[in-house]
């Protein structure tokens, strides 16, 4: 019996590993993008991407570059972005995860002045009602940190601890998305703002 057990153990773990080394890990990387981009466009954000490519043996990486995103009130770039999948995780549990990662890139509202930053990370949830982001952290000129929850349903800000630090001369399209409510804004001092819902 306890021979039976190990023997199913050994085969069970070799199709696993032969799964993940013989799956065709390079035309998943830009399937998963188109799902991505479909999934998006269908509640109003066109996402594109000039590229991409597979890493990782084991742990696998999607990199993307030239990601654009054209958003219902900003557009939005990106140098590269990575996707450290959780698989295991991903396929245990009811929801995705994942952590990303953010080369150079900006955001430019309809105020046509860019939020822009070198670099960033964050880790993703998606569940059935909405996507969960934390850990956020942005560096560069300007610096995002905190979590967001949005609802897929919805697609709107249903939860968010956020603090934004900007050049002070942004304060204006910040001033300009508060009073619009757009985005639960307060403002703590110049060129530092917080989103709270």
């Amino acid at each position: 019996m306890k021979k039976n057990l190990l023997r199913a153990a050994a085969a069970l773990a070799g199709l696993i590993l032969g799964i993940v080394i013989f799956f065709p890990w390079d035309a998943l990387a830009p399937s998963l993008f188109a799902f991505a981009a479909r999934e998006a466009a269908s509640r109003g954000v066109y996402v594109t991407a000039s590229s991409s490519e597979t890493s990782g043996l084991v742990k696998k990486n999607f990199s993307y570059k030239g990601v654009n995103a054209d958003l219902p009130v900003a557009r939005a770039r990106l140098s590269e972005l990575s996707v450290e999948p959780d698989i295991l995780s991903s396929l245990l549990s009811g929801e995705k995860s994942a952590r990303l990662t953010f080369g150079r890139g900006s955001i430019v509202p309809v105020t046509r002045q860019p939020l822009e930053w070198n670099s960033g990370s964050a880790e993703l949830r998606v569940t059935r009602d909405s996507v969960i982001v934390e850990d956020i952290s942005f560096t560069g000129p300007a610096a995002i940190s905190g979590s967001a929850e949005i609802s897929t349903s919805a697609m709107r800000l249903v939860r968010a601890r956020l603090l934004v630090k900007a050049p002070p001369e942004l304060d204006r399209m910040f001033e300009m998305l508060r009073m619009t409510k757009i985005l639960p804004l307060e403002k703590i001092k110049d060129g530092e703002w917080r989103i709270t819902r």
